[in-house]
C-alpha cells in the first residue's frame, strides 16, 4: 500500500540564531530550507517517492511501500545529521489505501503534532574533552575560522561558513536585475546612522488561517488524484505569493533610491526629509540595500532591514497578500509582527518579539472577526519570557486609559474614519492639514512630543491643552475620528504616533527620468 511521508523541521529559530552575526543567521536560514526542497536532501538521498509538497521546513513525500519510505527516512536522516549539524527534524509515516489520501494527509499532520510533543530531545554529548569554547554559540570549538584565524567556532558554525557561498546565491534572485546593489552581510550596512536613529527592524510576516483553509479544502475531497493535483497547485502559489511579498518589498526600496552622478552614494528618499538616509558600500563593490531577508517559506516572511523603514516594508509585504487568490483556497491574507531594537541587540530574542506581536496581530484578526490584515510593532527589546500583554500593561495603562491602539487592522486606504494602520500613517501623521508632521503641526514638534505625557492624564487634559494652544494658533487641531480629545473610548493613538513621528519613515515613489529632466532645467 502507498505511504506518505511527512517531515517538519523543530527549533527553527534555536538553529538560525545560534550565532548573532548576520552571516551566519543567513546561512542557517538557508540550511532549514534547503533541507526540505526538491533539489535538496529530498533528492540527493536517492528518494524514488513523490514529492507533493517541500519547502518552509517541511515536507510530504508520497512512496509505493513503507519499505521504500523507510529506506528513504534513513538516508534523508543521515545526511542531515552529516551536512547540517544541530538540526532537528521530525519524521513519520502514514500507510493509506487507494483512495483515501485526503485522509490520509489530514492524519498525517496530526501524527506530526503528536510526534513533536511526544519525542525525546535528544542529549549530545558535546565534548568531553573540549575545553575551547566557539566564539558565536558557545558550543564547544572543533576549528579555527579560515578568516579570522584566531577565533574558535564550533562545528554548526563550521557547517554553515562553508555554505555561504549557497546562501548568497539563494537570495540573488531577488535583486533582479539590480547590477550595482546586493544585500548585506553585517548589520552596520543596513544603513544605520550614529544616534537615535542607528535601529534595525526584524518583519516577520505570516498568513493568517491557512490550515484551515487546508483542513477544509482536504474536508471537500474524495478523488486521490484530484488531491495530488490541487496540492500541488495551491502550495506552489503559496510560495509564490511569499516570493511576490519579497520582490514587492526590495522593490519599493528600490524605487525609492535617488542615485547621483556626482560621486555621492545613493539615498533612500521619503518623507519626511529628515529621515532619509545614504547606503551603505561593501568593499567599495557594490551598494547595500538596507535589508536583509532572513526567512521564506510559503506564507512565511522574515527579514531585516533599518528601523526607520521597517513599518512601511510591513505594510507593502502585507498589500501583497491583501489582494492575493491562491487556488482552491481564496484570499489569504497576512498579519506582521516588527519589533524595532539596536543594531547588536540579540538577534534571537527580537525575532521572538516580531513573532509574538505577529501573534498579537492574528488575535486582534480575530477578536474583531476581521478577514484582512492586521500589524503590531513594538521599539525596544523585551525581557526574555515578556508577552506583549505584559509590555502593554507596563507601559500603555496608566489611569484607566490604554495609552495605545496596537495591534492595527491594516485598514482601507479610502475609509479616513477608521483607527487603522493606513489611517494612522497617512492621516494622523501625514495628513496634509492636520496630520503631527502636516502643515499645522509640522513647526510646533515640542507639542506633539507633549502628547506622550498628556494622554496619561486622559482626554480632558489633552482637550484642555489643545484648546489652550489654540488661543494662539487656531489652526491646530486632531483629525476625525478621534477629534481633539485624542481619544476613542479609553484608547488613544496619539502616544503610538508621537514615539515614531520621528522614526517611520514613508517611502515615495522617484522618478529617475523627471528627476534627470530637472536636473537638467537647472
Amino acid at each position: 500500500m502507498p505511504v506518505l511521508t511527512g517531515i517538519d523541521v523543530l527549533g527553527v529559530q534555536r538553529f538560525v540564531f545560534a550565532s548573532n552575526r548576520l552571516k551566519d543567521v543567513v546561512t542557517g536560514s538557508f540550511l532549514v530550507h534547503w533541507c526540505t526542497v526538491p533539489d535538496g536532501p529530498l533528492s540527493c538521498s536517492g528518494s524514488t517517492g513523490s514529492i507533493l509538497f517541500a519547502g518552509g521546513g517541511n515536507a510530504i513525500v508520497e512512496f509505493n511501500t513503507n519499505e521504500e519510505a523507510k529506506v528513504f527516512a534513513a538516508l534523508y536522516t543521515r545526511l542531515l545529521y552529516d551536512e547540517v549539524p544541530g538540526l532537528e527534524v521530525v519524521l513519520v509515516h502514514e500507510i493509506f489505501e487507494h483512495g483515501n489520501l485526503a485522509v490520509a494527509l489530514q492524519n498525517l499532520q496530526i501524527k506530526l503534532a503528536r510526534a513533536k510533543t511526544q519525542r525525546f530531545p535528544s542529549v549530545p554529548l558535546s565534548g568531553l574533552s573540549v575545553t575551547a569554547t566557539c566564539m558565536e554559540t558557545g558550543q564547544p570549538a572543533t576549528r579555527f575560522d579560515r578568516d579570522e584565524k584566531s577565533v574558535k567556532i564550533s562545528h554548526n558554525i563550521v557547517s554553515r561558513r562553508e555554505k555561504k557561498g549557497k546562501a548568497i546565491e539563494y537570495w540573488e534572485k531577488y535583486l533582479e536585475d539590480k547590477t550595482c546593489y546586493d544585500f548585506p552581510l553585517e548589520l552596520d550596512n543596513l544603513g544605520r546612522d550614529k544616534g537615535d536613529t542607528s535601529l534595525i527592524g526584524v518583519v516577520h510576516v505570516d498568513g493568517n488561517g491557512v490550515g484551515k483553509k487546508i483542513t477544509a479544502w482536504l474536508s471537500a475531497q474524495s478523488d486521490d488524484e484530484t488531491v495530488r493535483r490541487e496540492y500541488r497547485e495551491w502550495s506552489q502559489a503559496i510560495d509564490r505569493l511569499g516570493q511576490e511579498a519579497l520582490f514587492a518589498v526590495v522593490d519599493r526600496i528600490f524605487q525609492r533610491v535617488e542615485r547621483s552622478d556626482d560621486g555621492n552614494p545613493p539615498k533612500v528618499t521619503g518623507i519626511p526629509k529628515g529621515l532619509c538616509f545614504d547606503l551603505k558600500a561593501e568593499t567599495g563593490s557594490k551598494w547595500m540595500l538596507p535589508i536583509r531577508p532572513i526567512l521564506l517559506g510559503g506564507d512565511d516572511l522574515t527579514f531585516v532591514c533599518d528601523g526607520r523603514i521597517a513599518l512601511d516594508l510591513a505594510e507593502t509585504a502585507l498589500s501583497v497578500f491583501e489582494h492575493s487568490n491562491i487556488p482552491h483556497l481564496g484570499n489569504i491574507s497576512a498579519s506582521a509582527g516588527i519589533a524595532i531594537v539596536r543594531v547588536h541587540a540579540p538577534f534571537a530574542r527580537a525575532y521572538e518579539l516580531a513573532e509574538k506581536l505577529c501573534r498579537s496581530a492574528k488575535d486582534k484578526l480575530k477578536k474583531e472577526d476581521d478577514q484582512g490584515c492586521a500589524l503590531d510593532w513594538h521599539i525596544g527589546i523585551a525581557r526574555p519570557g515578556e508577552s506583549v500583554t505584559t509590555i502593554r500593561n507596563k507601559q500603555y495603562l496608566a489611569n484607566g486609559y490604554q495609552l495605545t491602539c496596537r495591534p492595527y487592522l491594516l485598514g482601507s486606504e479610502q475609509d479616513d474614519n477608521k483607527v487603522t494602520w493606513r489611517w494612522l500613517s497617512r492621516t494622523l501623521l501625514d495628513g496634509k492639514v492636520f496630520g503631527l508632521r502636516g502643515e499645522s503641526w509640522s513647526e510646533r514638534r515640542n507639542k506633539v512630543k507633549d502628547f506622550a505625557e498628556l494622554v496619561r492624564e486622559g482626554p480632558d487634559v489633552v482637550l484642555s491643552a489643545l484648546d489652550a494652544w489654540r488661543v494662539v494658533e487656531n489652526k491646530l487641531q486632531l483629525p476625525q475620528p478621534i477629534g481633539n480629545s485624542g481619544f476613542i473610548a479609553t484608547r488613544t493613538p496619539l502616544l503610538d504616533a508621537a514615539e515614531i513621528v520621528d522614526l517611520h519613515l514613508v517611502l515615495e515613489h522617484i522618478d529617475h527620468q523627471q528627476a534627470k529632466e530637472s536636473e537638467v532645467k537647472q
